[in-house]
């Protein structure tokens, strides 16, 4: 379950195994850092003491507290053999969402005709390298009525779908649990060329896994191998570090080669292929109000 970092925005503080406070020195807003500050030092301590996760310390907030301002999140500790107010908390970084999404422009348009997208499943590139709570406004309010706005003229007429002619192909759920522990291993908030590459070479291996039975399960080991897929090969592209994406054997942005662009990841023949595209110019006064 997820522990919101509401919780340390209340007070509770990071400690490890032999209850050292984990983010100081680390930030100057220490336990207030950004979340990706956060998910690093958490990962690194982790690496250093070979333990499966730290703790979150918020036994001070008190039972009153605890019940007023976080109900759900004491309920569901509660419920999984924890009691906050008067323990520790085990808290590991997990993985809730992808910078990045379908290429569109502006109005919402993706490279497909009459396909559009908005909102967390769209790069619209106005967005940056990290992941701010607040950007779904802009996505939610400002692209819905964008799209909306030039929808009406660019529908196209109905007609009957193209005859399917590849070959049906489904992940088998059963490799999803590996999936999962490649990915938060190999390619979570700490990456190397080394990592990615033995990434590639697992989900390679997973992806071949098929199954013949269209459920929901295998349908969703499916789409997250895709995503898996295109995760990695932009990150082993993308040898920075840049906003929430950190590379350990490039720990410095490089905008010389990857300033201004995003990698854009394209399925051709069959195959994934990744490389680094510069972005259009978003600044409105360079831009018409619908462009084509």
């Amino acid at each position: 379950p997820l522990i919101s970092e509401a919780v340390r925005g209340e007070g509770a503080f990071l400690v490890d195994f032999e209850g050292n406070r984990l983010m100081e020195g680390v930030h100057p807003l220490a336990d207030l850092a950004p979340r990706d500050v956060v998910a690093k030092a958490i990962t690194r301590r982790m690496m250093e003491t070979d333990r499966p996760h730290m703790w979150l310390d918020a036994r001070h907030l008190g039972a009153e507290f605890w019940q007023q301002r976080f109900p759900t999140i004491l309920a569901t500790c509660r419920s999984h053999g924890v009691d906050p107010v008067t323990e520790l908390i085990p808290v590991a970084p997990a993985h809730h969402f992808v910078s990045g999404g379908v290429a569109t422009d502006l109005w919402g348009r993706t490279s497909v005709p009459g396909l559009y997208a908005t909102g967390e499943v769209a790069c619209s590139g106005v967005h940056g390298a990290n992941r701010l709570a607040s950007n779904s406004l802009l996505e939610g309010l400002v692209f819905s009525r964008r799209i909306a706005e030039v929808l009406p003229a660019e529908l196209r007429d109905q007609v009957e779908p193209v005859t399917e002619s590849r070959t049906p192909g489904l992940v088998d759920p059963a490799a999803r649990r590996e999936l999962q522990e490649v990915m938060t291993t190999l390619v979570g908030v700490l990456r190397s060329a080394d990592g990615l590459d033995r990434a590639t070479v697992a989900l390679d291996e997973v992806g071949a896994r098929a199954t013949d039975v269209p459920a929901t399960a295998s349908w969703e080991t499916t789409n997250l191998v895709a995503v898996s897929t295109a995760l990695t090969l932009a990150a082993l592209l993308r040898e920075e570090t840049r906003g929430s994406h950190w590379r350990d054997d490039f720990p410095e942005r490089d905008d010389v080669r990857f300033g201004g662009g995003h990698i854009d990841v394209t399925l051709v023949e069959g195959h994934a292929e990744a490389a680094f595209v510069p972005a259009p110019a978003t600044d409105p006064s360079v831009l018409e109000r619908s462009p084509s």
